[in-house]
């Protein structure tokens, strides 16, 4: 008889072989590094550098929906990590994901996507959400299609660690006798930075002066007699 201490162990082994099975993947961009859990990354595939260094970007090929006579959708997010390499600060950050679609007599289909992004020190955030900016109406032939933004920084202050977030959704509705298709083929990141703020030379120079005449004067005052207080 199969017992309930039995279902318990081989869940117990299967979440083990899970978590053996998922590995984190982390690529070395120019002044940053980005990681990800390749359990999560789904129909996303594989994530490469562009050659300039500064893009992370992913080339899905299963990330599609596809209707004829009921409505479709499909979602799948991605969660990175960017880390700074010492001595550098986000600048900016900007976010492009494209595609094609095909549409064969009535129907529609649309792309949608929101970005967040966290400071990892202090859990402050921004947003963006992105929609198609033009309507995805041509037919007849495959039409491309692109989504873009530039996710602000400032709100963040001056993360060390950033944590993004891409939740995508595409959508295909045509009735019986139509055709809709919407694939997505590329998603990208790209990330600027720049040389963290030092002090200036002459600002150094006034800290270090200050620094020694606040000794001085203390040596000076540890040093002087004690005043003779006899009558």
């Amino acid at each position: 008889m199969f017992s309930f201490s039995k279902a318990f162990l081989a869940l117990g082994l299967l979440s083990v072989a899970n978590l053996a099975q998922a590995a984190i993947i982390e690529l070395n961009a120019d002044h940053f590094s980005v990681s990800y859990d390749d359990a999560q990354a789904g129909p996303y595939k594989q994530g490469l550098l562009s050659g300039s260094l500064d893009t992370v970007y992913f080339q899905p090929n299963t990330f599609s929906a596809l209707s004829g006579g009921s409505q479709a959708s499909t979602q799948a997010s991605l969660q990175l990590t960017f880390t700074l390499d010492p001595g550098y600060t986000f600048a900016g950050f900007t976010f492009t994901e494209r595609g094609d679609y095909f549409l064969f007599g009535q129907g529609a289909v649309n792309a949608v996507a929101g970005v967040q992004a966290v400071n990892a020190d202090t859990l402050a955030s921004v947003l963006l959400n992105l929609a198609a900016g033009t309507a995805l109406d041509q037919t007849g032939a495959s039409a491309p299609w692109e989504l873009s933004g530039n996710l602000t920084l400032p709100g963040l202050g001056a993360p060390h660690t950033l944590l993004v977030t891409l939740d995508n959704t595409l959508f295909a509705d045509a009735p019986v006798g139509s055709l809709g298709f919407i694939q997505k083929t590329y998603v990208g990141f790209r990330v600027l930075t720049e040389p963290a703020a030092v002090p200036e030379p002459s600002a150094l120079a006034l800290l270090l002066a200050g620094m020694m005449a606040a000794l001085l004067v203390g040596r000076r005052r540890v040093r002087a007699p004690a005043h003779d207080m006899r009558l």
